[in-house]
């Protein structure tokens, strides 16, 4: 994280979220730096990370975990049932919607708890699709 308040962010927003059966607990560490290994992945220098650039208009967008998910940098001839297949093995899906905004195709997945949804997240963003390398995050709609 490029500063304070995007950690701040992260602990504000995941404190408490469930995952994998267990409840996170998040804190600030009381390390300057961080460690990096075989099961972490930077994302400071990496068009993944939605801080890099416009970081205040992305602020916005963040949100505690929630049953729907966003999912963009989709290819232009993905079928909704290629994105659920993408994702189904994190949880049962409920509902979705493939749209296109900006001339960008992108999709709304709404799981059947924010658990399973958090699942994905984790386990797809950033994970090739289609030959694309897919952005996952949490939307802060409650219906498609």
């Amino acid at each position: 994280m490029g500063d304070g308040f995007q950690a701040e962010l992260a602990v504000h927003f995941l404190k408490g979220a469930m995952l994998f059966g267990k409840r996170l607990e998040v804190n600030f560490s009381k390390y300057s730096n961080k460690t990096t290994g075989a099961d972490t992945r930077e994302y400071t220098n990496s068009s993944l990370n939605r801080f890099n650039r416009n970081a205040a208009k992305n602020y916005r967008y963040c949100c505690s975990p929630t049953k729907m998910i966003h999912v963009s940098t989709l290819p232009q001839d993905i079928a909704e049932e290629e994105i659920v297949a993408h994702l189904e093995e994190h949880g049962s899906i409920v509902n979705t919607k493939l749209f296109e905004m900006n001339g960008k195709k992108q999709a709304l997945v709404m799981f059947e708890n924010e658990e399973q949804a958090t699942e994905a997240l984790v386990c797809k963003h950033a994970t090739p699709l289609a030959g694309l390398a897919i952005r996952i995050s949490f939307s802060q709609l409650h219906g498609i």
